[in-house]
């Protein structure tokens, strides 16, 4: 082989590695990640194998041209790694097994528990002559009712908000169109829900929809009192991922109660640790409430994780801009605002 030749196999032979070598920095990360969810619901065993059989191709390539180097080493490397994931699959799954037969302990718990208390609440019904007031339970009907119509016009895929009260107050509408976000959102969130009522609300607020994102918020109200229990209440949450994650392919986001009580913190704490435990993702809104908008401020925060692609420079760049403006700062159609209580004409903007 002349000198040319020589030097243009060596070429190629660089070319080849550094592919390898920024192909495969991805799955170290990716092995870091999947041992850290201890959950195999988000790895597919068939594109690892696909992967491996590529690497064993290539390598077998190598030995068959004799091409003893150190591209050979770097294929070496790569099956390596990869590989592990094929180990790592197999000890998620066992992850998953141990947890649904915790929760399927859980719910056989909780449903004894249930059916304790129905007959304590009909032996004191029968014992009482007044009758017993609603729960609040019972104050999410009007709202399911109109979730089932709404759910007849909505497009499968999309991001859903559930939680109780924090999430409920959000105009989502505006919201999204404030901020130029063009998937689509719907708040499915019940005022006034415990952890402990949620169950019942899953399937018109979530099933049915078949989203791709799911951002769940609960415990603003459970934190009101002052007995909660957080060990109760963690069990319960780790129910509740348990039916969504069998129920949907739907990514979860954990998002922290909006309080700075005490309870809050410590909930937030655990909900934080709960989320790597479950292969869910965890939102972290600290500094919501310190801002000078938190409503805006806490979809600022969400929005990065809405949307369907990888946040970009203008992203970044516009993050903060529209929670933190001053009132003077914010454009106008050069009109006063009208005195509370008086009515004024609306004008339409000029395009």
């Amino acid at each position: 082989m002349n000198q040319p030749e020589s030097e243009g196999m060596k070429m190629a032979e660089l070319l080849e590695s550094t592919m390898l070598i920024c192909f495969g920095l991805s799955w170290p990360m990716n092995l870091a990640k999947n041992i850290k969810a201890k959950s195999a619901r988000n790895m597919s065993l068939q594109f690892i194998l696909l992967i491996i059989i590529g690497y064993i191709a290539g390598i077998s390539a190598k030995i068959y041209n004799h091409r003893f180097n150190y591209v050979l080493v770097v294929y070496l490397l790569n099956l390596i790694v990869v590989s592990a994931n094929v180990v790592v699959f197999f000890i998620n799954r066992r992850y998953d097994r141990q947890a649904k037969e915790a929760n399927a302990k859980l719910s056989r718990q909780i449903s004894g528990n249930a059916v304790n208390t129905s007959v304590e609440t009909a032996a004191l019904t029968a014992q009482e002559s007044t009758p017993l007031k609603p729960s609040i339970h019972s104050q999410g009907e009007d709202e399911m009712e109109t979730y089932r119509e709404m759910n007849s016009i909505t497009e499968a895929g999309g991001v859903v908000l559930f939680g109780s009260n924090t999430f409920a107050a959000l105009p989502v509408g505006e919201l999204a169109q404030a901020f130029r976000i063009t998937e689509p959102i719907y708040n499915r969130s019940i005022k006034d829900v415990r952890i402990d009522q949620i169950e019942s609300y899953l399937k018109v607020c979530l099933y049915d929809l078949n989203p791709r994102k799911i951002f769940v918020n609960m415990g603003d109200i459970d934190i009101l009192d002052e007995n909660v229990d957080a060990d109760n209440f963690i069990s319960k949450y780790e129910w509740l991922l348990y039916m969504i994650h069998t129920k949907t392919q739907a990514s979860i986001y954990i998002v922290p109660i909006v309080s700075n009580s005490p309870a809050a913190f410590q909930i937030n704490q655990r909900l934080k640790a709960l989320a790597s435990q479950t292969g869910c993702k965890y939102v972290d809104v600290a500094g919501v409430l310190e801002s000078k908008r938190p409503t805006l401020r806490l979809f600022e925060v969400l929005k990065v994780h809405m949307r369907n692609h990888p946040i970009n420079f203008a992203d970044a760049m516009e993050a903060g801009a529209l929670s933190n403006r001053k009132i003077e700062d914010v454009p106008n159609d050069g009109q006063a605002s009208a005195e509370p209580g008086v009515k004024r004409e609306v004008v339409f903007a000029k395009h």
